[in-house]
């Protein structure tokens, strides 16, 4: 079972628009544990320094792409190690941050807004949890 405790999301930049605050707001009622920072820029030294044996996944859309199913067993793969998930800003993530982290994922060959991809990637998120735990909120 994926255990939202040892997820993290870190993101460039506040949250403005009120229905994706809304939304975010929505699923951190569902999942307390999993945690979310904001902040100005990432330095890797810094992500990596706080814990050596924490996963990073940056999210960019020339990432790979996973459907629910594959995207829980990717979590699920990690077993124990914190999981570290990177959204940059409007222009992205730099080419350094992509290069230095464990994954690229990919929301979709769509581009989003970084505010919305912030939403998404937290509902997926979700979704994995509720696969890991046969729950219905996944339909096969």
């Amino acid at each position: 079972m994926l255990n939202t405790n040892r997820l993290s999301i870190s993101a460039i930049g506040k949250i403005k628009k009120t229905w994706i605050k809304e939304g975010i707001k929505n699923y951190m009622k569902r999942m307390p544990e999993l945690s979310i920072h904001e902040s100005k820029n990432f330095d890797m030294n810094n992500l990596r320094n706080q814990d050596s044996n924490k996963i990073i996944i940056a999210l960019s859309e020339e990432g790979k792409f996973y459907n629910s199913y594959d995207f829980t067993s990717l979590l699920l793969s990690f077993k124990n190690q914190k999981i570290l998930f990177l959204i940059g800003d409007a222009d992205g993530l730099s080419s350094e941050i992509k290069l230095k982290s464990n994954h690229i994922l990919s929301l979709s060959p769509l581009t989003f807004p970084h505010e919305l991809a912030r939403l998404i990637l937290i509902e997926q998120i979700y979704r994995a949890v509720s696969i890991s735990k046969n729950s219905p909120y996944h339909r096969s």
